[in-house]
């Protein structure tokens, strides 16, 4: 790539703020392997603290160079960053959430060179503690100013993100649309019977459950209170609740409160979510705010029957009556008929089951996704070069 000067594969630093746990990390992960695909050659920069919680296993494994400060108030970080820019000479910085973004920003005055940027975008900010809610829309707002403003082109996990976009003012042809995708395995053959004796499932009992952190955009209080109205006419349903967050006190005192804590499983923290998902009979998805779920996208990957809530791309992954069934999010009437029609059609369960099994081999293998994002950055590549051409 010639647009810094020098000979050989696009080069792209890809700049993350803190790596927790959730879809971020996952994707970046993923992204990593586009020079399969094409000559890119990426590099992932991430600046984390102690203090913070940090995936250190997928960071390990992604053989990120780690950005260390004490504090978010220690801002030795702006010339670290900038003197790893200047070093690497990227043709192209991709950046992830608001304060990849902003740090794309705040280091430009101390570049050698103009470096074109890039994004995806995810979502909407979504705030964790009280005072992160009072910060949100201005992290928002911030966000949707890069995007129009800095970026020379954004990846979106959805057609519902773009389309969110470009009500807040972005550029439609700015924007590309490559959906989330996941890797293609075969089920461990001895993880359903395993993991049901471990939660003393007995063979006519019928499972639902899924897997998630525990916090309120996950809807997973509807599912309780839909749980506890069907289970008293389907005594062989048992609810099992898998990860662990902010929430679990509330939900344990919750689900106590129903009368019905002999009949749900808390798991807490598994690292052989897989294997988990094998042994249920009914996936469920509650969330009250989605943008293209990895977690959905492993259920399809085993081929469980799903019941999805209608927010975000649910329904860019999987289609009402087709490969789930769909219900409005925060509704606990439907999701409770759906969770009892299900119950009483096995022959519903496994055709939906392998519809939706299909459709992710078709649509949403980390190869399709990977291959699709390395086109992408071609793309941007030789949209930056013709740029800089024409200043």
């Amino acid at each position: 790539m010639a647009g810094n000067g020098h000979s050989g594969p696009l080069r792209v630093l890809s700049i993350h703020w803190g790596f927790s746990l959730g879809g971020v990390g996952k994707y970046a992960t993923l992204i990593n392997d586009v020079s399969r695909y094409a000559p890119i050659e990426i590099k992932t920069l991430c600046i984390i603290s102690e203090t913070w919680h940090t995936d250190l296993p997928t960071l390990e494994n992604l053989d990120a160079k780690e950005i260390k400060i004490k504090s978010r108030a220690d801002i030795s970080w702006l010339w670290r960053v900038s003197r790893e820019i200047n070093l690497y000479k990227p043709d192209l910085l991709m950046t992830h959430g608001f304060n990849g973004h902003f740090v794309a920003i705040a280091t430009r005055v101390f570049r050698k060179k103009h470096i074109p940027m890039i994004c995806s975008y995810h979502g909407k900010y979504y705030a964790t503690t009280p005072v992160r809610l009072l910060l949100g829309p201005a992290f928002n707002r911030l966000t949707e100013l890069f995007i129009r403003n800095y970026a020379i082109s954004i990846v979106a996990v959805a057609e519902y993100t773009k389309n969110y976009l470009v009500e807040r003012g972005t550029d439609r042809k700015k924007i590309t649309v490559i959906h989330n995708g996941i890797e293609e395995k075969i089920p461990d053959p001895t993880a359903r019977n395993r993991i049901r004796r471990e939660w003393a499932i007995e063979k006519n009992e019928l499972l639902i459950g899924g897997a998630s952190r525990l916090d309120p955009v996950k809807g997973i209080s509807y599912l309780v209170d839909a749980f506890a109205q069907v289970c008293r006419r389907l005594p062989e349903l048992k609810l099992v609740i898998v990860g662990t967050g902010t929430l679990d006190n509330s939900l344990k005192r919750q689900v106590e409160g129903k009368g019905v804590k002999k009949r749900v499983i808390f798991t807490g923290f598994r690292s052989d979510i897989d294997d988990c998902l094998v042994a249920l009979d009914i996936f469920t998805l509650a969330s009250l705010a989605e943008y293209h779920s990895f977690a959905l996208l492993e259920a399809m990957r085993v081929g469980k029957a799903i019941i999805a809530t209608d927010v975000g791309g649910n329904t860019e992954s999987v289609r009402h009556e087709e490969h789930a069934l769909i219900v409005p999010a925060r509704d606990t009437k439907s999701l409770a008929n759906a969770i009892e029609r299900l119950s009483r059609d096995a022959a519903l369960r496994q055709a939906l089951g392998l519809a939706a099994q299909e459709r992710f081999k078709q649509n949403f293998t980390v190869d399709k996704m990977v291959s699709r994002t390395a086109g992408w950055l071609i793309d941007c590549g030789r949209l930056a070069k013709s740029n800089s051409l024409a200043l």
